[in-house]
């Protein structure tokens, strides 16, 4: 009988054997993990103003106002959210109608929607606008060529 029950009382200390065996494996695991934030930490010394240059977008310096004719224009200001490439727009595209709209970069293009159509700002020419107003002018944005433009 003695011999039938000494294997039942081994197997508490062959379990506890495997228990010490996953501490070593998440002791390991802890180690890569210190290991991979040393790197992160590299990475934060690249100064802030190379990050921020790298995370320039070319229609960050559209910001601001944009004028058209009879008093129509386009304002484009960073989003409240802070978010890298997206943006406040407020426009009054027509003499009856001004309103705000979220636009996002695509590009060197902000995409925006306004009364259901998908629309595109794009840099281009005062020509391009349609306005004899603003013919000849060179900085200006584009929403739809022939109709709709802003200069600066």
């Amino acid at each position: 009988m003695m011999r039938a029950l000494s294997p039942l009382l081994l197997l508490p200390l062959l379990l506890a054997g495997c228990a010490k065996s996953d501490d070593n494996v998440a002791v390991a695991n802890n180690g890569a993990n210190v290991a991979a934030v040393e790197t992160i930490e590299d990475m934060d010394t690249v100064p802030a103003n190379a990050q921020a240059a790298d995370a320039r977008l070319p229609t960050d310096d559209w910001v601001g106002r944009w004028t058209g004719p009879e008093g129509l224009f386009l304002d484009i200001q960073p989003s409240p959210d802070g978010k890298p490439g997206h943006y406040a727009l407020t426009n009054k595209d027509n003499l009856d109608r001004q309103g705000d709209y979220s636009g996002i970069a695509e590009g060197t293009t902000i995409r925006f929607v306004r009364d259901g159509k998908d629309l595109a700002i794009r840099p281009g020419s005062g020509d391009e606008t349609g306005f004899k107003y603003l013919a000849g002018k060179q900085d200006c944005l584009i929403v739809i060529a022939g109709q709709e433009g802003y200069c600066r």
